[in-house]
């Protein structure tokens, strides 16, 4: 009876053979692979990570965040709180390599007193509402273009200027306009003003090469490339002198 308990058919030892083989291959693959698999530990004192801070910075102009990556030698457990001690103390400064600087967005405000239009500069006007640093620059230009506004009215002139600016400003005699001497100056020179033209410049310089000195505004009336208009917008910037 006990030869009928543990006898095994050919088909069952075969099966069971084939069973036992691949128990101990697969045992002998996991200890393989997992020896492989394990890493291996460096000393304390020379494991280095990469440690990414968020620092806010405050520059003359505005605060920002600016993100600061550090390597950050790790030390024995012994040492540890004073590496941390001196590294938040090394922290607290960001270094200038590091350090972004930003132009800052200029703080708008409505003038108490409507501003000299002849006198304020790029650095004023910037700060008028309705004026960035395009217009505050072309402001600056055409004036110098023109020797002065004698009108808030010429900022119209000026391409895509808002009308609204013009509350902000007046102009007064604290800075007299720059006048060009008609009698004295060239064609090239005399074209450079914005409110003449070529044949305006050499209608006047025929004049002068005609008649002589030309002794005021009502003789260029005469000239047909000058209209009323045109005399109305230039007198202020003739010398006839």
């Amino acid at each position: 009876m006990g030869k009928d308990i543990f006898y095994f058919s050919r088909a069952d030892r075969i099966a069971t053979g084939i069973l036992l083989a691949v128990i101990v291959g697969t045992a002998v693959l996991r200890i393989h692979f997992s020896g492989h698999g394990q890493d291996v530990a460096l000393p304390p004192d020379t494991v280095g990570a990469a440690v990414t801070q968020s620092r806010y910075v405050r520059t003359d102009t505005v605060v920002r965040r600016v993100y600061v990556t550090q390597k950050v030698q790790r030390a024995p457990s012994s040492e540890r709180k004073s590496v941390n001690a001196q590294t938040t103390r090394r922290d607290s400064i960001i270094p200038d390599t590091v350090r972004i600087l930003y132009s800052r967005y200029p703080v708008k405000h409505r003038p108490e007193s409507p501003v000299d239009l002849n006198v304020a500069d790029s650095a004023q006007l910037i700060l008028l509402p309705g004026i960035g640093s395009y217009y505050a620059s072309r402001i600056v230009s055409y004036r110098t273009q023109l020797g002065g506004y004698h009108s808030v009215e010429q900022l119209a002139e000026i391409e895509g200027m808002p009308d609204s600016v013009r509350q902000w400003f007046t102009v007064t005699d604290s800075v007299p306009i720059q006048r060009m001497p008609v009698n004295e100056l060239s064609l090239s020179l005399l074209r450079r003003h914005p409110y003449i033209n070529f044949y305006q410049a050499r209608a006047i310089v025929e004049l002068r090469r005609d008649r002589g000195k030309v002794k005021g505004p009502q003789q260029l009336l005469l000239l047909e490339e000058f209209t009323e208009e045109d005399l109305l917008r230039l007198e202020p910037y003739l010398d006839f002198r």
